[in-house]
This record gives structure tokens, sequence and C-alpha cells, in this order.
């Protein structure tokens, strides 16, 4: 799972601690402070396959430098700080800071967590289907 998956559904919380220790810690120069936006949402036509834009979303954007190295965070709907948040990892990351093993730590530790939420969801979802070839008879 990509570091932007987990941060996209993970506790913002948690993100604002980790963006603030990375900050407290390395240089971070705003190259595009936190600001929505708006994109266009493809998605694939189930009957034919064929890729369409489903309209525009509201996200949000950031990009940040950590020693010369870019990072970039999007998040859907208002969430500037989220997205700022995940710009921040990016860069400090890529930048390979000296604390990217305890970010990692952290963000597998949130993975675990929405691994857990999604067979939650999943259990809940399948005690709702049915099974017609029982209710034949």
């Amino acid at each position: 799972m990509d570091f932007r998956e987990i941060m996209a559904d993970g506790d913002l919380e948690t993100w604002l601690s980790l963006a603030q220790a990375i900050a407290g810690r390395n240089p971070v120069e705003i190259l595009l402070p936190p600001e929505t936006c708006t994109a266009m949402l493809q998605t694939v036509d189930s009957v034919g396959d064929t890729p369409f834009y489903l309209g525009e979303v509201l996200m949000s954007e950031a990009a940040v430098s950590i020693s010369g190295v870019a990072g970039y965070g999007f998040a859907l709907e208002d969430e500037p700080q989220r997205a700022l948040c995940i710009a921040i990892v990016d860069a400090a990351l890529a930048a390979g800071v000296p604390d990217a093993p305890a970010i990692r730590r952290t963000l597998d530790g949130e993975a675990a967590k929405a691994r857990e939420r999604q067979r939650r969801y999943e259990s809940l979802v399948a005690a709702t289907k049915v099974n017609f070839a029982i209710m034949e008879g």
C-alpha cells in the first residue's frame, strides 16, 4: 500500500504530529501553500471498459521541499492540512531524512489499522449477502 493511500484515510492527528516532528528536525520550505482546487475524476465504464471523466471533484494540494527535494500532497475534499502533511512526508522520504525508518514504522502501523477497518467493513457487508440458491426451496 502506497503511503499516500494510507495517509488519505488515516487519522489526521497522527499525520499532523508526524509532520510537525519532521518539520522540527528538517528545514521545510513551502513551495505551494495548501489550497483547494478541483480535478477531473476519471473512471472506467464497466460495460465497454472505456475510460471517461465522471466530473470534477474538490481536492486540496500542497508542495514542500526538504533539502532541495520536492514533495507533493493531494487530498480529496477540503483538507489542506492533510495535503500539507502528505507533502511533508513525501519530501522527507524522498530526501532520505534520518528519521525515515520511524516515518515508515508510523505508516506501517496506520496501514495495519486501515486493513483492519477494511476487514471489519467487508465482514459487515458479507453478513448482508443473500444466497438465492438456499431461498429457492
